[in-house]
């Protein structure tokens, strides 16, 4: 993608100057200067942070100066180059690349307003927060649109992905159980399944981000629905000879939640814990409850699930990140949707979604790791905080 980059920012460098020109005419910098900076973006895409911002400061040093009016002028150049190379990424290359670009420039265009808006601090402040706040709008907007594309384009596929799955299951009605046959009806219907797997997670994903998830509330007891899902999961641990133990949960775990919904947030930690984990390996499930000495409205206090493996760990830096939607550490060459491959990517999903159906149930998520490691395998640590209610949320009196 970073070759695909550099090479559209170089045949689109005239475009996009005569398009920001034209929406932010009569400012001093020129054709010229903005080409430089575009220069700028093609030498740095892929670069360490560090360089990204020590080019950019240079840039800004020799290319603004201290000139106050010229700092002001190119944080509008600045935001409306970034608009027009948004959209022109939107209309030139597929959702998921312009999605994996927009990344790759989105820190370098950062780093270039905020040294525009040091420059200019001897101007109107009033101003520079507004075209900073317009800024924001429009990538609260980017994010919207996407979120909206990915709702779309996921609701899109399931008409054809239903009418397939009637008629694969017409095919395995009309097919003899032990014909050759009815092993390609099998691998259909298996790459169906794999298919409606990645369009639920769209969909979720999609109503996660609209804060439209729709909680069915259930008395339900936590180890209970562990031990279902570790039942559900238990093949897929044996083909890779990994160990998953349940250990039995301190306490009282009786509480109300979405049973449907907790239990695939659950699936997906303990899938991504064996899919980090090596053969023979080892996953562990513990849970206790902690109660408060008085209820706080209707919380009584918390349920902590922990789930640890003995897999490769987290890079501390990507503790946070590994919860953000697209967001994969796997190697890309590795890639793979099966359940149970050592180190299989994904879409990079699954431990998003968990965090917004934990987020619904006023939960939380979050991950401890020594460090990754794949000759050490110094392992991680997945903690589950779930409320006690004391009723049913969301009954009066």
């Amino acid at each position: 993608m970073k070759a695909d980059l550099r090479l559209w920012l170089h045949r689109q460098a005239d475009v996009l100057c005569a398009e920001t020109l034209r929406r932010a005419p009569t400012l001093l910098p020129d054709e010229q200067d903005i080409t430089e900076f575009i220069n700028l973006l093609i030498q740095n895409i892929g670069a360490a942070r560090e360089s990204q911002l020590s080019a950019v400061q240079f840039w800004a040093i020799t290319s603004i100066g201290h000139d106050a009016p010229a700092a002001y002028d190119w944080l509008t150049i600045l935001r409306v180059l970034k608009q027009v190379t948004g959209r022109g990424l939107e209309r030139d290359f597929l959702p998921r690349a312009a999605l994996d670009g927009w990344f790759e420039l989105d820190n370098l265009y950062t780093y270039a307003l905020i040294e525009a808006s040091q420059l200019a601090s001897d101007i109107d402040r009033v101003s520079i927060l507004q075209h900073m706040d317009d800024l924001r709008h429009e990538i609260e907007r980017f994010e919207q649109s996407k979120s909206n594309f990915i709702a779309v384009a996921a609701h899109e596929l399931r008409t054809p992905l239903t009418i397939l799955e009637g008629y694969a299951n017409m095919l395995r009605f009309e097919t003899d159980p032990d014909s050759r046959l009815r092993i390609f009806v099998d691998g259909l219907e298996n790459g169906l399944q794999r298919m409606k797997v990645i369009i639920n997670d769209l969909i979720d994903i999609s109503l996660i981000d609209l804060q439209s998830i729709d909680l069915n509330y259930q008395s339900i007891d936590l180890e209970r629905l562990v031990l279902l899902v570790s039942d559900n999961l238990d093949k897929y641990f044996s083909q890779r000879d990994v160990d998953l133990v349940i250990m039995p949960f301190k306490g009282e775990q009786q509480t109300y939640g979405d049973p449907e919904k907790l239990a695939k947030a659950f699936a997906k930690v303990l899938t991504n814990a064996l899919k980090y984990t090596p053969d023979n390996g080892r996953v562990v499930v513990t849970g206790e409850s902690m109660r408060m000495p008085e209820a706080v409205g209707e919380v009584a206090g918390y349920v902590h699930v922990q789930i640890t493996d003995s897999g490769i760990g987290i890079d501390p830096a990507n503790l946070e990140t590994i919860f953000g939607r697209f967001t994969s550490t796997a190697d890309v060459t590795l890639h793979s949707s099966s359940k149970v491959n050592f180190k299989g990517g994904g879409p990079g999903l699954g431990l998003p979604i968990v965090r917004g159906i934990l987020e619904a149930h006023n939960g939380r998520i979050w991950a401890e790791s020594a460090g990754c490691n794949e000759e050490t395998c110094p392992g991680s640590a997945f903690h589950i905080e779930l409320p006690i209610w004391t009723k049913k949320p969301g009954l009066e009196g």
